[in-house]
């Protein structure tokens, strides 16, 4: 879209202002990664187990309102119908399944192992199992990579948005950004960053919203009828919309927990009553985005006809330089992109982890020094970076695929290695593997068409199913879990 010169060198200091205090913050953070609780792998990874209610309650909450709810779904909603609008809802109660579900038993058990990841967690509860740990490990790599990559693509179109140039320039900026972010912070610089553009994009939100609905000239009702007279396809349910809309309920809402940038949150808080805390804040801050933004959805369709997007992922902040004076428009484009850059802080701090504590110290080299564990730390922040930045050169029309994909991976990982190793004693890492390995399988025959029997619902959800009574019968005719593991996660919880 057209923006005059004023208009861009206003938006675009706006954004340079943000951006650069919220990097001197991260370099502020890093005394804390100095004189925090723990080895340095703890300090990185968890923050030292101090995190403060809002700190917790965001770090859900950004972690899975990343690109996708800010542009994927938009984007999507605006190209195939109001129908995804109501597949998003479902990601409110996100806090609630993270930390209200698995919270509290994760953390004391986190504590009682000393784990420092996600991996790392269940590794201990499937009797340390390295064949196990290996494969979590690289299909983590490979899913949450996938997610990353949408997440950065997210920030190179505001970019381009603000700028007029070449996308590849906003990615190359905001890849600097995070591995510094990263480097110099850790989980707790990242989640730190995380409460100040989780205030400003709540605000952000309702003045755009605002500003939203009064530039149409008519009432929010009048422009929704107005929507439905001249484009009534839109609100028509597509085909299979029950299943659809039943797989994104379970896949954006219920299995959250499976990402491990998310669920890493559990780790990381201080006590149960900043636990029950977060929860609340959290699920109304999420609740206040999903409104907000969805419901901008029915102004953007009214006003971007069909062909004047570069790309329908950009119709909220298109939207947002359309309507709002340019200082608020580089605010809330600064507050999106804040919240792009926190949410892939977090995936890239967890796929270091992935790479250096799951993989090379757990599996390889346990014996590690912590001088060799820092550097190498340092370089997979790099290495994850950069190869995300490559990735994300090129991405997909709609951020929203690519993003359903990887999370469907991710789900049928970890949803039965979660849940059955959290509330089943039996469950044995023999389950687990054959789960894991069962399911990465079906989800690629399912998806790709292979073995048609995915009913109309998205492929990692009958994968997801299959794979989970894959793990349970496994479990049952193989050896039980030794006792210790058992007392360790299923003893007396406080």
């Amino acid at each position: 879209m057209d923006i005059s010169s004023k208009q861009r060198i206003i938006i675009i200091s706006v954004f340079a202002i943000y951006t650069a205090t919220l990097l001197i913050y991260s370099i502020v953070t890093r005394k804390s990664l100095k004189n925090g609780k723990g080895d340095y792998l703890s300090k990185f990874y968890t923050g030292g187990r101090s995190g403060g209610i809002i700190i917790t309650a965001m770090m859900v909450s950004a972690g899975v309102a990343g690109a996708g709810v800010f542009m994927g779904v938009p984007g999507f909603t605006y190209t195939f119908g109001a129908t995804w609008m109501v597949c998003c809802f479902f990601s409110i109660g996100s806090n609630l399944m993270v930390l209200g579900l698995l919270g509290k038993r994760v953390g004391i058990v986190a504590r009682r192992t000393n784990a420092k990841t996600f991996i790392e967690l269940f590794m201990n509860r499937y009797n340390n199992s390295k064949i196990f740990g290996l494969i979590c490990g690289i299909a983590t790599l490979f899913f949450l990579g996938g997610f990353a990559v949408s997440t950065i693509t997210g920030g190179g179109r505001i970019f381009q948005i603000l700028t007029g140039q070449d996308y590849r320039i906003g990615l190359a900026i905001f890849t600097a950004l995070v591995i510094l972010a990263a480097l110099t912070g850790g989980i707790k610089g990242v989640a730190s960053a995380m409460v100040i553009q989780g205030a400003v994009m709540t605000i952000s939100v309702l003045v755009l919203f605002i500003a939203g609905i009064n530039s149409t000239g008519l009432s929010y009702t009048e422009t929704i009828q107005s929507l439905m007279e001249t484009n009534p396809d839109w609100f028509l349910p597509g085909e299979n919309a029950l299943q659809t809309t039943i797989s994104y309920a379970i896949l954006w809402g219920i299995t959250t927990f499976t990402l491990p940038h998310v669920t890493m949150t559990a780790l990381t808080y201080k006590d149960t009553k900043t636990l029950h805390r977060a929860i609340k804040i959290g699920t109304v801050v999420v609740a206040i985005w999903l409104l907000g933004l969805n419901g901008l959805c029915f102004i953007t369709k009214y006003t971007f006809a069909e062909g004047t997007l570069a790309t329908a992922d950009l119709a909220i902040p298109s939207l947002a330089v359309k309507v709002m004076p340019a200082w608020a428009a580089g605010l809330v484009l600064a507050g999106v992109s804040g919240a792009v850059q926190s949410s892939m802080g977090g995936m890239v701090v967890s796929l270091a982890g992935t790479i250096v504590s799951d993989i090379y110290k757990n599996i390889f080299n346990k014996e590690a020094k912590p001088e060799t564990i820092k550097k190498l730390n340092i370089a997979a922040i790099f290495v994850v970076s950069i190869v995300i930045f490559l990735l994300a050169s090129n991405p997909p029309e709609l951020l929203a695929k690519l993003i359903t994909y990887s999370t469907g991976g991710l789900t049928v990982v970890f949803f039965h290695t979660v849940l059955l190793g959290l509330f089943w004693k039996r469950a044995n890492e023999y389950g687990a593997i054959s789960g894991v390995i069962s399911g990465i399988l079906l989800y690629i025959l399912i998806d790709q068409g292979i073995l048609p029997i995915s009913l109309g619902f998205n492929a990692c959800i009958m994968a997801t199913l299959l794979s989970t009574v894959i793990a349970a019968l496994v479990s049952l005719v193989t050896p039980k879990t030794p006792y210790g593991i058992i007392k360790t996660w299923f003893g007396k919880i406080q």
